[in-house]
C-alpha cells in the first residue's frame, strides 16, 4: 500500500469496531494498547501525487496460465503472479501481517462477540464485477459453500478459516454479509481477506475451472486486454469500470521467460521485476543491470530444525543441551551480498520476528548457546564424557541428520551443526530418512495463533494455554498467552528455529510501492513510476 492510502492496524480498528453483547447496551468501546511488531517492507513508497500518469511494468512468468481461478487447486505460481493486480484483496495485510479492510470493497464493519464472533461487512456500493453486475451477499455465500465442501466435486486450494464459519448469510441488503463463527475467533479475518470469487463460477466443477480469462470473474483496476499464446504474453491495462483511484500505470505485461534465461532479460532491460530470491549468484547478476536495486525485507517464512523425540532425544535435558550447545547465529546461514541486512535469528516457535507479540524465548527461559551449560546438562543425564565422546551404557551419542542429494542448504547445516555439537562430544552423522534433526523451511501465517502447530497441543501443560490462545479476544491478554505456550515449546525443543528468511527482488530504481513486502498486499493502482 502506498503512503497515500495508509490505513489503521486491524489491531487497533477492530476493538473499535468491537461490540460485547450483555443484556445491557454495550459500553463505547476503546481503544487497547497496541501489540508491537518490529517489520518493514522494501518497496520504494511514494504517495500517487509523486508518480507519473502512465507506464508499463514488466514481470516474467515461467508459462502462460492453464487455470485462471486462483482459488483452483491447479492454480500455480504463473496463475498467482498474473493474477494478482486482477483479484485483489478485500483486507489489507501491512508488513507485520496485521489486517485493515479496504474501503474500495468493504465500507463499514462491525464485530459482535457473545458467545461466538459475527462480523458485519458492509460491501462498497460502487463494487462492480467485470462485466458491471454488483458484488454482492449471494457472492460470499456461494464462496463460503465451496469452501466449506458444500459444493460436490468443488474444493478451494486456499480455504483456511473457512472451517470455523458456520454460516454466511445476506443482512438488511444484498449489500451486506453477516458472517457467523463456530466460537469466539480472534482471527476472524482470516477467511475473508481474499473476497468472494463470483458466486455464479462456483456451483460446480465445471464451472469452477476456468481455462481462461473471463472479465465476469474479476474486479480489479486492471483487466486482460490480449493473451498472446504464440508469443507467451499477457497484456492488462485499466479497467475502465474501476471505482477506486485510477492506476497509476495503463499497462501491465507478464511474458514467458526461461529460468535460464531470467538474468540476461533483466540485465538487457526486458524485464522490471525478478524476484531473485536469496541466491548470491542471481542477486550478483542483477547487480550488472543498469538502473536497477536490490530491494530486500525478513520474509514469511522461517529455517528451523524440527527434533525428534526417540531414543537419547526422548529426554527432555538433551534436548535442551542440543539446543544450547547450536550457535543459531551462524548455524547454516546463506551468503547474502553486499550491503544486505542481517539476517534475524529466530526465537519463537509460533511468531516469527516481525509479526506482532513476538517474543524472543531464547532470552526468555536462559536457553541461549552456552556450550558449557549444555556439557553440564549432558553429564547430568548421565551421558559421561570418555576419549572426547558422550556415552551412556556403553553407547555413544549419535544424532543423526537428514540430508537429500543437491540440497546445498542441508548439506551445509549438516557440517555446521556437526562441528557445534562436536564441541560438547555429541557425534553427528548424514541419513536419508528418519533423522533426530530434520532441516525444514517453514511458511508462517499472517494468523499463526489460529494455526497452532501438532506439538503446541500434544506437548505436556500446553493443551489448554493452546485453547485459552485460539479464543482470546483482547490481543494483549492473547500476546501474553502466546508467549507463554511458546516459552513452553522452547524448553520442551520439538523444533528448533534458526532465521527468518529474507525476500529479494530486483526492480528498476525507479519502480514505487512494489517491491519486498513481506506481509504486506499491493495497492495495484498506487503502483508506478517516479516522475
Amino acid at each position: 500500500m502506498s503512503e497515500s492510502r495508509a490505513r489503521a492496524p486491524m489491531g487497533v480498528l477492530a476493538f473499535l469496531l468491537l461490540v460485547s453483547c450483555t443484556g445491557d447496551p454495550a459500553p463505547a468501546p476503546s481503544t487497547p494498547p497496541p501489540v508491537a511488531a518490529d517489520a518493514e517492507r522494501d518497496v520504494n513508497p511514494q504517495p500517487r501525487e509523486r508518480l507519473r500518469d502512465g507506464g508499463l511494468l514488466r514481470f516474467p512468468i515461467t508459462a502462460l496460465p492453464t487455470e485462471w481461478n486462483p482459488r483452483h487447486p491447479d492454480a500455480d505460481a504463473d496463475t498467482a503472479a498474473v493474477l494478482a493486480p486482477l483479484a485483489p484483496t478485500h483486507f489489507s495485510l501491512d508488513a507485520a501481517g496485521r489486517v485493515t479492510p479496504d474501503p474500495d470493497f468493504i465500507t463499514g464493519l462491525t464485530v459482535e462477540n457473545t458467545d461466538r464472533t459475527v462480523v458485519t461487512l458492509d460491501l462498497n456500493d460502487r463494487s462492480l464485477w467485470g462485466d458491471a453486475v454488483p458484488i454482492t451477499a449471494s457472492d460470499w455465500i456461494a464462496t463460503w459453500r465451496a469452501a466449506s465442501g458444500q459444493v460436490d466435486g468443488v474444493r478451494l486450494a486456499d480455504a483456511a478459516g473457512w472451517e470455523r464459519v458456520t454460516e454466511v448469510r445476506e443482512g438488511v441488503s444484498p449489500r451486506q454479509v453477516v458472517v457467523t463463527y463456530g466460537a469466539l475467533d480472534p482471527d476472524w479475518a482470516e477467511p475473508l481477506i481474499a473476497g468472494p470469487l463470483r458466486g455464479a463460477d462456483t456451483g460446480a466443477p465445471d464451472s469452477f475451472a476456468w481455462s481462461g480469462y473471463v472479465d465476469s470473474r474479476y474486479a480489479s483496476p486492471f483487466m486482460v486486454t490480449h493473451v498472446d499464446q504464440n508469443q507467451g504474453l499477457v497484456t492488462l491495462e485499466r479497467n475502465p469500470l474501476w471505482w477506486g483511484e485510477r492506476p497509476k500505470l495503463d499497462t501491465i505485461m507478464f511474458r514467458t521467460v526461461a529460468d535460464e534465461a531470467l538474468a540476461a532479460a533483466f540485465q538487457n532491460n526486458e524485464l522490471d521485476v525478478w524476484e531473485t530470491g536469496a541466491s548470491t549468484d542471481r542477486l550478483d547478476q542483477s547487480r550488472v543491470a543498469a538502473d536497477s536495486v536490490i530491494r530486500s525485507a525478513p520474509g514469511t517464512s522461517g529455517r528451523a530444525l524440527q527434533v525428534s523425540r526417540d531414543g537419547a532425544l526422548a529426554d527432555p535435558a538433551v534436548r535442551r543441551a542440543i539446543l544450547m550447545a547450536l550457535d543459531r547465529d551462524d548455524l547454516g546461514r546463506p551468503e547474502l551480498p553486499d550491503g544486505a541486512k542481517k539476517l534475524r535469528t529466530w526465537s519463537n516457535t509460533l511468531l516469527l520476528p516481525t509479526q506482532p507479540g513476538y517474543v524472543d524465548q531464547a532470552r526468555a527461559t536462559g536457553l541461549v548457546h552456552d556450550p558449557v551449560r549444555a556439557a553440564k546438562l549432558l553429564d547430568e543425564a548421565g551421558w559421561e564424557l570418555e576419549s572426547g565422546r558422550r556415552v551412556k551404557d556403553g553407547q555413544p551419542l549419535v544424532v543423526s541428520f537428514l540430508t537429500s542429494p543437491g540440497d546445498e542448504l542441508a548439506t551445509t547445516e549438516l557440517k555446521d551443526v556437526a562441528d557445534q555439537l562436536d564441541a560438547v562430544g555429541v557425534v553427528v552423522s548424514a541419513a536419508s530418512r528418519d533423522a533426530d534433526l530434520t532441516p525444514l523451511t517453514v511458511a508462517v501465517s499472517p494468523f499463526p495463533l489460529a494455526h497452532l502447530p501438532e506439538e503446541a497441543v500434544s506437548a505436556p501443560g500446553a493443551s489448554e494455554l493452546a485453547g485459552r490462545v485460539a479464543h482470546e479476544l483482547d490481543p494483549v491478554r492473547r500476546a501474553d498467552q502466546a508467549s507463554q505456550l511458546a516459552r513452553l515449546l522452547w524448553q520442551e525443543v520439538i523444533t528448533v528455529p534458526l532465521y527468518q528468511e529474507p525476500e529479494f527482488v530486483a526492480v528498476r530504481s525507479g519502480l514505487a510501492n512494489l517491491g519486498a513486502h513481506s506481509y504486506a498486499t499491493t495497492d495495484w493502482e498506487d503502483v508506478g513510476w517516479t516522475s
